[in-house]
């Protein structure tokens, strides 16, 4: 992660702009004085620094819950603020700024918050779901250039991998998008995917939990996919190939395709790996045998007026509030001033929440970076926020 570490502290004049990047306001944690957040903006992308306590130093790094991709947006942030404010600095790994990662953000890397599936190319559409080293991702999209395909993995590494390969091979049938697989399929419309691959995901054998295959995926991604489309799944373990058979089994009806240790169209480098060791490979396909009914849903996520950072910070609840099926927790609050401020909050599903930030700021509220993914869940959880914010009772 890119950082530098500071002997001391001086709270800038802000706004202040320089080579593209904007430095918006500070905003002070209210429990804890030495930590704080600055809001920033370059090349457009809006994200937070943090800083924090480091023994007896202090460490100004990208605030994880808004750092963008690519890390070089981070880097030049961190740099222009070097050379802008000119603090004392005693570590920085940020030199090489222009280094081999993208120099820009890539048009193939979308949000999952803003997704519109309205912008999908009309043409049959495949998803990878971690995607990895992204042999298998980029392979596909330049065999099928009459196919449109979108990786997911929340991996950065991984991501700007292949966002780096898409730009080198000049790729444009291939988005790639920082998010949960479980919940993303959520946005998609029923009947638009031809195929699914999910390919030697982490088997979780502590946590199954965390497994993206699940009763809840399976019904999501039947729901996605068209009929004859299907879901592909590839691994080396013994206990996840079981469980994904019961998952995979308990539908009414259900048409499966096994094979065992047959050659892959393109191997990962895990899996060479895996074969020299002799361990079998799993490969099922689970097809689609119905027309789903249509889903094209949109949720309100916006406030009314708020309450000042203040007045919130002295209503804020001891506790999460649970219910059935989402929560809300009001974690960290900061102030920009006596009005204005930020508010870290976690939400939505209980195995996949939603970390963010709402920015009281002019008599307005907004979730910040960008509003939640539009999902029933979190649009449940948005109302209890919302409610909250406006009223604080």
């Amino acid at each position: 992660m890119p950082h530098i570490r500071l002997e001391s502290f001086k709270e800038p004049a802000l706004p202040f702009e320089a080579d593209g990047v904007s430095f918006e306001w500070f905003a002070k944690n209210l429990e804890h004085e030495k930590e704080g957040l600055i809001g920033v903006k370059a090349e457009g992308v809006p994200f937070l620094l943090q800083l924090k306590p480091k023994g007896d130093t202090l460490l100004l790094k990208g605030e994880k819950i808004t750092r963008p991709s690519p890390n070089t947006l981070l880097k030049k942030a961190l740099k222009v603020y070097m050379e802008s404010f000119a603090p004392k600095v005693l570590f920085s790994n940020i030199a090489n700024v222009e280094s081999a990662r993208l120099p820009k953000p890539t048009e193939a890397l979308k949000e999952a918050a803003g997704f519109d599936p309205s912008e999908l190319p009309k043409r049959p559409l495949w998803i990878e779901i971690g995607f990895g080293s992204g042999r298998h991702l980029v392979y596909q999209a330049k065999q099928n250039p009459d196919v449109h395909l979108i990786g997911l993995e929340i991996h950065r590494p991984s991501l700007e991998q292949v966002m780096r390969r898409i730009e080198l091979d000049k790729i444009g049938n291939l988005w790639v998008i920082d998010y949960d697989a479980r919940l993303f399929m959520e946005l998609l419309p029923s009947n638009r995917v031809e195929k699914i691959f999910v390919h030697f995901p982490v088997p979780w054998d502590k946590k199954p939990h965390r497994r993206v295959i699940s009763d809840s995926f399976l019904e999501e991604s039947l729901r996605v996919l068209e009929p004859g489309g299907s879901l592909e799944l590839r691994t080396d373990s013994e206990n996840y190939f079981r469980y994904a058979m019961e998952v995979f089994t308990r539908p009414e009806r259900v048409k499966l395709t096994l094979k065992k240790n047959l050659e892959a169209a393109v191997r990962s480098k895990y899996e060479d790996r895996w074969r020299r060791m002799g361990k079998n490979i799993y490969e099922v396909h689970v097809e689609s045998l119905e027309v789903s009914e249509p889903r094209e849903e949109r949720y309100d996520f916006s406030f009314g007026k708020p309450l000042s950072i203040g007045e919130l910070f002295a209503k804020k609840p001891e506790k999460a509030s649970v219910e059935s099926d989402f929560f809300v927790h009001f974690e960290r609050f900061y102030a920009i001033d006596e009005r204005d401020g930020l508010i870290r909050v976690s939400f939505g599903s209980f195995d996949r929440p939603e970390h963010k930030f709402v920015l009281v700021r002019g008599g307005s509220a907004e979730y910040y970076p960008h509003a939640p993914v539009n999902t029933a869940t979190n649009y449940k959880a948005h109302r209890m926020i919302r409610e909250w914010v406006e009223c604080a009772t």
